[in-house]
């Protein structure tokens, strides 16, 4: 489906049509947070919500998340495979910045601190401990665990951030091992 035909799902995330990956993460996250029962925001007008009522905004809004992120995988897959067949043929600026872009351990922080998102809230998602997430974003290497279950939190980690998840681990994978080979001593 195109992003005309989904225009209802970006209304329900207060979203314009021509909204960015990040733009939908964060109004999607910010939206969950307000009609979650523990929303401070909804606490002084919630009896004028009923629960049914409530669950079903909630409903509405995971929803329209879902087939947006289908939506978005949907231009990603056309873009990648099918780049001859595009009009201009040319790669636009924001997906050459994200192609030349060196993720590290700082840049997903600024991303998920751009995004409004606490580092609790991606613990609780991905089922990562809080604290590796941290070693992560700091690249506390000595405290990492092996490459193989690292690359595997890397990865999720940049999914739930809607980044692309290979390059965001090639690249982190890349500073752990030249950290790793610079940390190692000759043998004597």
């Amino acid at each position: 489906m195109s992003r005309k035909e989904n225009k209802k799902y970006f209304e329900v995330l207060e979203l314009s049509a021509d909204a960015s990956t990040l733009e939908i993460k964060s109004s999607y996250l910010r939206l969950r947070k307000l009609y979650s029962t523990d929303s401070i925001a909804i606490s002084p007008i919630a009896d004028e919500f009923s629960e049914k009522s409530r669950r079903e905004i909630l409903r509405q809004i995971d929803e329209a998340y879902a087939k947006l992120m289908v939506m978005l995988k949907d231009e990603q897959i056309k873009t990648k495979y099918h780049k001859k067949s595009l009009d201009s043929g040319k790669v636009s600026k924001r997906e050459e910045k994200e192609e030349e872009l060196k993720f590290s351990g700082q840049v997903l922080r600024q991303i998920r601190k751009k995004m409004g998102i606490h580092l609790y809230e991606v613990a609780l998602d991905t089922k990562i401990r809080i604290e590796l997430l941290n070693e992560i974003e700091l690249e506390k290497f000595d405290s990492l665990p092996h490459e193989a279950y690292l690359r595997g939190h890397i990865s999720n980690y940049a999914k739930y951030l809607s980044l692309d998840s290979e390059k965001v681990a090639d690249d982190y994978m890349e500073r752990y091992c030249a950290w790793k080979g610079g940390d190692k001593e000759e043998p004597e």
